[in-house]
């Protein structure tokens, strides 16, 4: 089976499915392996590669990430007003250490998506990739549970934008 083979199966079973964590975990891996194939072989060595791998998918589709989220005005809307359950900060907690800075970047993210900051495509691209990354690594380290609402919501609105994404 090809790389894009698995990639549309996996695809194809988070569209099949009504439960926001299975649709986020099969999206997840389709959107793993699609940008992991875009990366030469010496960075798939590197220490954080699906990140990286998953930052320079939707920075080189920028424009097409912009679409995307303009196809989606109410979950951008909802995602920038949307606060952390731990620490009451914009769109996601970001608890220390900080190693990639998110803390800044997701605090602007809300700004520009709540029209009160702008930013140009590939910037948007990149905060957006390290919001999904890191709602990813929340919910397959446990942080994200499929018993409390607020988390299936994020999930949810997530879906929405990550299964556009990968359509394109």
């Amino acid at each position: 089976m090809s790389a894009a083979d698995f990639v549309q199966r996996w695809f194809r079973k988070a569209y099949e499915s009504e439960d926001c964590f299975d649709r986020f975990f099969s999206a997840w891996i389709a959107l793993v392996i699609k940008a992991r194939s875009y990366l030469h072989e010496k960075q798939l060595t590197h220490p954080d590669t699906d990140r990286i791998a998953i930052i320079r998918y939707f920075v080189d589709r920028s424009e097409a990430v912009a679409n995307v989220l303009a196809d989606f005005p109410e979950e951008v809307a909802w995602l920038a007003v949307r606060k952390g359950i731990g620490t009451g900060q914009p769109i996601l907690d970001v608890l220390p250490p900080d190693p990639h800075n998110l803390r800044p970047k997701f605090d602007q993210l809300a700004l520009v998506w709540s029209q009160q900051a702008t930013r140009k495509p590939r910037w948007i691209a990149d905060a957006t990739a390290e919001m999904i990354n890191h709602v990813g690594n929340n919910a397959f380290h446990g942080a994200k549970t499929p018993d409390d609402d607020a988390d299936r919501e994020l999930l949810d609105r997530i879906n929405r934008i990550l299964m556009d994404i990968l359509g394109v």
